[in-house]
Parts: structure tokens; sequence; C-alpha cells
């Protein structure tokens, strides 16, 4: 039976793999970012996303976030699963709130958050999954980011490439 979270709630996770998908109304782009203590990544590597599937003990599949809490780095703290609208001039609040499901290995649903309260935004970090002692834990976040795709993955020390420059004219 799947319990429902709210937002800032946590439980325990009970099974070292998982999956993390969202439930929305319009198209979107599910991804990870694995973080240490300080909220940052080690490496660009650390940024799961659909032109970088895998990380460690993270991949994607299809629309979920696969998370094998053995296999992850003793130094990554959390693992952020951010919900990305395709069309970035969409915004949240033109659909139905979305809902992040946590299922387990076999696939049955574990817990349920309904994300309410998003308007403006086009990205969210739906849940984040975290170490707590030897065990793992999730947390229901729902936080909305206004700054933008880049801004949002640059804030957790991902580089992002900008536009290239011109070559300058001979």
């Amino acid at each position: 039976m799947s319990t429902p979270l709210t937002k800032g709630q946590n439980a325990p996770l009970t099974t070292p793999v998982v999956r993390v998908g969202v439930q929305l109304s319009a198209p979107a782009d599910v991804s990870a970012l694995l973080v240490t203590d300080a909220g940052k990544v080690r490496s660009d590597a650390d940024f799961v996303f659909f032109n970088q599937p895998t990380g460690p003990g993270v991949r994607l599949d299809g629309q979920q976030v696969v998370v094998t809490t053995t296999d992850v780095p003793a130094d990554v703290a959390q693992i952020r699963v951010v919900v990305t609208l395709d069309d970035a001039t969409a915004t949240f609040g033109r659909f139905d709130a979305p809902t992040a499901v946590v299922l387990d290995g076999s696939g049955a649903q574990l817990f349920a958050y309904r994300i309410d309260g998003l308007s403006s935004e086009s990205i969210v970090i739906a849940l984040e999954l975290y170490r707590r002692g030897d065990g793992w834990k999730v947390r229901a976040v729902g936080q909305g980011y206004a700054g933008g795709f880049a801004a949002l993955v640059r804030d957790h020390g991902v580089s992002v490439d900008d536009a290239p420059t011109p070559t300058p004219p001979a």
C-alpha cells in the first residue's frame, strides 16, 4: 500500500532499489542530481539526464529515475529528482499538479507526493533521496525553480556550456 507524503515530510526507504517517476499531464523530462553535503555535484558525471542516462548508482529508465542505494558513492549525500517541462515557456500552473511516486524494485508503489502550489515555475525539485545513518530516506521537496534549467544545474555545480562564441571574420 502506498503512503502519501506532504511537502517536507520524509520516510525511510526499506529497499535498496527504488524507482522515482512523476505523473503529469504535460510533456516533461525527469533527471537527477547526485550532490554532496554541500549541495553540489562532485563532477558533471553526477548529473543524470536524457543525454547522460547513467551515473554512479543512478540511471534513467524511460521517465523514471532508478536508484540502487548500495551503488551510490559514500560521498553522495542526496539524490535530487528534478522535473523539467519540455516547453520552456510553459509553467506548472497551467496543468494539474504533478504527483511524484516512489516504487520499489518490483514496481509496487511505496510513496506518492502531490506537488501542489506550483504556478510560474517550469522546473521543480520533486523529491530527494538522502542518507540517514546507515540507511536512506525520501523527502517530499516540491521546490519550484524560477531561474531556468541552466540556473538550477549551475546552482548545483554542473558546468553548463553557454552559446558558442562566433568565429571572428578573417
